[in-house]
């Protein structure tokens, strides 16, 4: 795995990049939305302390029914999908979990039957993606985004496409979705196309997701970005059939951050967060623009992102952020550590002193 680390995990560019207010990695956002909804959770002590008891019962078996009921409905003014043939869903630790496991099903069935394993992806898209189908020796191939139409003639046989949208490549809802799954549909309806929705809930426009197509086997989820949930662990997979890696997650799940999930998304619908922090994301990607010398740097769809057109002309550090390739190549940055000052300095105790130092000595970042 070490070997797909991107350039920006150097803790010299990691600090640099810090010092900017910003990161190469993305951060998931907590907000003091977060904290109210586990606070919540917790402080309803008798009915916290309830979720564990009398194991014998089995009563914890169906607690994350409640879960994947309300992101359906949660999700509905975005994502558009049959969920009466996606019956079998699997609470998992983020998305990380399902992606693993499903590539790992993947890998089993093709040593079945004799086939190779490959799994492609856009160049520049999620890095869990090549790092975990590198950790179970399966091929990665790598595609432009831009040269879509032709992906379909140069899979090889058994493949398996994994795709993010809204887009981990440079946070934009991608609007050839639909088209590129409807494509690969016709030309070669025996590839598995595996769309991970980790950012559904991170955007304040609306965009729609249609995952009807017959070659969209499962699905990823995931509260880790929209919600700032990274370190709760939370989300799960939809899936046409039964995933037997995952079928113990019934019994091997998080209580309490299946309950943090479900009182966020009852608390704040799909686009509410990314709305109310909009401006404050377009004040951190100007801060950020301003510190590493990238005017361009404007907000991505996505709320924890800023992004700008890549050229030659950027320094060094910014050129480590590169990502896609081709025209579609941007410089994207997490903008996590900056809008966590703007919101609230006292959340980033560590970081907050030096960045607010930094933007009081210059004179363009005064009020």
């Amino acid at each position: 795995m070490t070997g797909e680390l991107p350039a920006y995990t150097d803790a010299h560019i990691k600090a640099a990049l810090l010092a900017a207010g910003a990161s190469g990695t993305i951060y998931s956002l907590v907000m003091p939305e977060s904290e109210a909804a586990l606070a919540a959770i917790v402080d309803a002590r008798r009915r916290y302390f309830d979720m564990y008891r009398e194991p014998w019962s089995q009563k914890q078996d169906d607690m994350h029914v409640a879960y994947f009921d309300k992101w359906i409905q949660w999700s509905r003014p975005i994502v558009d999908f049959p969920a009466a043939i996606f019956p079998f869903r699997y609470p998992t630790a983020g998305a990380s979990e399902g992606i693993f496991k499903i590539m790992a099903e993947y890998l089993v069935a093709c040593r079945r039957d004799g086939s190779d394993p490959s799994i492609h992806i856009f160049d520049g898209e999620y890095e869990g993606f090549p790092a975990y189908a590198g950790s179970l020796g399966i091929d990665v191939v790598r595609h432009e985004r831009a040269n879509w139409r032709d992906v379909p003639a140069v899979l090889g046989g058994r493949a398996m496409f994994w795709i993010s949208q809204p887009s981990a490549i440079d946070g934009m809802v991608w609007d050839d979705f639909g088209p590129f799954i409807e494509r690969m549909a016709r030309a070669r309806p025996d590839v598995a196309v595996i769309p991970d929705l980790t950012y559904v809930g991170s955007v304040a426009r609306a965009f729609s997701v249609d995952l009807h197509a017959p070659n969209i086997p499962a699905f990823v989820i995931s509260h880790s970005k929209p919600f700032g949930g990274y370190y709760h662990r939370v989300g799960g997979v939809f899936s046409r059939s039964e995933l037997p890696s995952l079928f113990g997650n019934k019994w091997f799940k998080n209580l309490q951050s299946l309950a943090w999930a479900t009182e966020m998304m009852t608390r704040h619908g799909v686009f509410d967060l990314s709305l109310k922090y909009r401006a404050v994301q377009e004040e951190a990607a100007r801060r950020v623009g301003r510190a590493l010398d990238v005017p361009e740097l404007a907000p991505a769809d996505v709320m924890l992102l800023g992004i700008a057109p890549a050229h030659e002309g950027q320094g060094d550090l910014v050129r480590n952020v590169f990502r896609g390739s081709g025209n579609e190549r941007v410089v994207r940055l997490c903008l996590t550590p900056s809008m966590t000052c703007l919101i609230d300095p006292a959340m980033a105790p560590l970081s907050a002193p030096s960045l607010l130092a930094r933007w009081a000595n210059e004179e363009d970042f005064r009020a």
